[in-house]
C-alpha cells in the first residue's frame, strides 16, 4: 500500500522534473533504509524495556549495558548503565567525565530496611577499610535516603546518579530521594560513586551482571 500511494504522488507531480526529483528521492531513500538503526530499538530483559538513549539532567546518555542483578535465588532488578559514552573496561567507567547513571528496574518488593541492608553489605565489600571509615557521612546520608522511600515493588525504577558539579542524585520512579526534612539526596563526593559503581562493574560483582554493564554480553534488541 505504501508502495501504491507513492506512485500515486509521484505520477500526480505536474512535470516530468519533479516526477523525476521525487523518483531519485525514493530511490535512495530505499537504498538507505537497511542501514539505518530504528529510531526507537531498546533492549528487554525479564520483560524490561530498556531505551538505547536517555536525558539526565539536560544530557543526552547511551546504554552501555545491561544485565540481571541477583539476591539468593531471586531476581531482584534489571540493571542498566547509562553513559555519555560507551566504554568497555570499568577502569575507563571510573575515569569517564560527565554524568553516570546506575538504573535499577525492580523485578521484586522489597523494604526500606532490606534495601539499607543489601547497601551497606555491597557498599562495605566494594570499599576498602579506610575508604568505607572515610565514607560513614556520606553511608548514612545514602541510607537516611534509602529508609524514606519505604518499599520498591515490581516495576519502580530508581535512577542513581553521578552529576559533576551537583553529585550523588537518586530518584525513586521520577521522584527525588531525601534526607530528614526533606532535604533533597545530593553527596557531592566521587569517592562514594566510585565505589557504588564497583557494587555493579567491580571485582566483587557477579561476573554475568558485570560482563553485561560493560556491554560484553550479546542483549536481546527489539524494535520500539
Amino acid at each position: 500500500m505504501k508502495d501504491q500511494s507513492l506512485r500515486a504522488f509521484i505520477d500526480g507531480l505536474p512535470t516530468p522534473d519533479e516526477r523525476r526529483r521525487a523518483m531519485l528521492i525514493a530511490a535512495a531513500a530505499s537504498a538507505l533504509l537497511p542501514f539505518a538503526a530504528p529510531a526507537h530499538a531498546a533492549v528487554e530483559i525479564e520483560g524490561v524495556d530498556l531505551p538505547e538513549t536517555v536525558t539526565a539532567y539536560g544530557k543526552k546518555l547511551i546504554l552501555n549495558g545491561a544485565g540481571v542483578r541477583k539476591r539468593g535465588y531471586f531476581k531482584a532488578d534489571v540493571t542498566a548503565l547509562y553513559l555519555p559514552e560507551k566504554r568497555t573496561t570499568a577502569e575507563a567507567i571510573y575515569k569517564l567525565d560527565g554524568i553516570r547513571r546506575i538504573q535499577l528496574n525492580i523485578l521484586r518488593e522489597f523494604t526500606s530496611s532490606t534495601i539499607s541492608r543489601i547497601f551497606l553489605s555491597d557498599f562495605k565489600q566494594s570499599a576498602t577499610e579506610e575508604e568505607f571509615k572515610k565514607l560513614i557521612g556520606p553511608i548514612g546520608q545514602i541510607g537516611m535516603a534509602y529508609s524514606n522511600v519505604k518499599r520498591v515493588v515490581k516495576g519502580d525504577v530508581v535512577n542513581l546518579d553521578w552529576v559533576p558539579g551537583m553529585g550523588w542524585m537518586a530518584t525513586h520512579n521520577g521522584k527525588q530521594l531525601s534526607i530528614d526534612g526533606g532535604q533533597p539526596l545530593a553527596i557531592n563526593d566521587e569517592l562514594a560513586f566510585q565505589i557504588y559503581l564497583r557494587m555493579y562493574i567491580g571485582p566483587a560483582a557477579p561476573e554475568d551482571l558485570r560482563n553485561g554493564l560493560l556491554g560484553l554480553t550479546k542483549l536481546n534488541r527489539v524494535p520500539d
